[in-house]
């Protein structure tokens, strides 16, 4: 078991003789393995592209839409917005007016009514936003809020008139 050192040297000598083709055979090898690495490198490329392609693809068909308001949504809650301020002043000049409990109940509960509607008509609307009869009907429906409030008040107005002139004349 036992071995000289030298002794191996010697050995590995005779071995560092190479054949004249060696050389040759090597550079083919490298090449053929070089061939097969790009080769590998380019189907692996191509397996990405893919996957990448199909995650793009399923994001976008199956991602909800991004909803850009159009200018006509956006002039549409500007007017809603602008019907529902005055909507809230008028109910509140209304309520400082009035004396009656029963009439205030009674227009109240109107005004729950076509605001009731009014959600079931933003919800058409939401669906199908280039409807022009559902936005007509959006609009109708916070005139006529509107109006109510305004002949509510103008009842009002006249009946403190009429109490007033029957106070006078007494």
């Amino acid at each position: 078991m036992k071995k000289d050192i030298r002794d191996l040297f010697k050995e590995e000598e005779e071995l560092k003789i190479l054949p004249k083709k060696h050389r040759a055979e090597f550079l083919d090898k490298l090449r053929k393995n070089s061939k097969k690495k790009s080769n590998t490198f380019f189907r692996l490329g191509i397996v990405a592209v893919a996957i990448i392609a199909l995650t793009v693809g399923f994001n976008i068909f199956y991602s909800e839409p991004v909803e850009e308001i159009s200018p006509m949504i956006a002039q549409i809650e500007a007017v809603e917005a602008e019907y529902l301020a005055d909507i809230e002043t008028e109910w509140e000049n209304f309520i400082t007016i009035a004396d009656d409990e029963i009439l205030i109940s009674r227009f109240k509960r109107r005004l729950e009514e076509l605001d009731n509607d009014y959600q079931d008509i933003a919800v058409l609307f939401k669906n199908d936003s280039n409807n022009i009869a559902v936005v007509e009907s959006l609009i109708e429906n916070l005139q006529t809020r509107l109006q109510l409030l305004k002949d509510i008040q103008e009842h009002i107005k006249i009946l403190n008139q009429n109490n007033e002139q029957h106070e006078n004349t007494i």
